[in-house]
């Protein structure tokens, strides 16, 4: 027997992804999430991909992307893989993956610079706890 994931209200769905109900139409709005129809009393009902693509929104938007460049990349994926758009696709991939490096690198010097600090507090510790 195979059992369907139940679908969540608006309201369900906004609490359980840590968002606002107005984030969830908003991205409606932009054509990011769509619900698969209407509840009782006219409530958006939204299946698992809803949370999923909540999810992934995040996840785009924790790496610098901004909510323009997702409904690009969303509207790209939903007319085809063209070679026009999946090369530019790529270019907006690239970019962003050219700023994680950078960030990767400030964030190692940071933990370079930490280690190197806390070394110090070890020793300064150490000699105190001796004289």
């Amino acid at each position: 027997m195979v059992t369907s994931d139940p679908l969540l209200d608006i309201s369900a769905l906004a609490k359980s992804a840590g968002v606002s109900s107005r984030t969830i139409r908003y991205y409606g709005e932009l054509g990011l999430l769509q619900s698969e129809g209407r509840g009782p009393g006219g409530r958006r009902l939204f299946g698992k991909e809803a949370r999923e693509r909540l999810d992934f929104i995040a996840r785009l938007k924790s790496l610098g992307l901004t909510l323009d460049e997702i409904k690009e990349l969303n509207t790209s994926f939903e007319k085809g893989k063209t070679p026009g758009m999946l090369q530019k696709l790529e270019a907006l991939l690239n970019y962003h993956l050219e700023g994680l490096t950078v960030r990767m690198k400030e964030l190692q010097g940071l933990e370079s610079e930490l280690l190197a600090y806390r070394g110090r507090i070890h020793q300064r510790i150490g000699k105190e706890s001796v004289s």
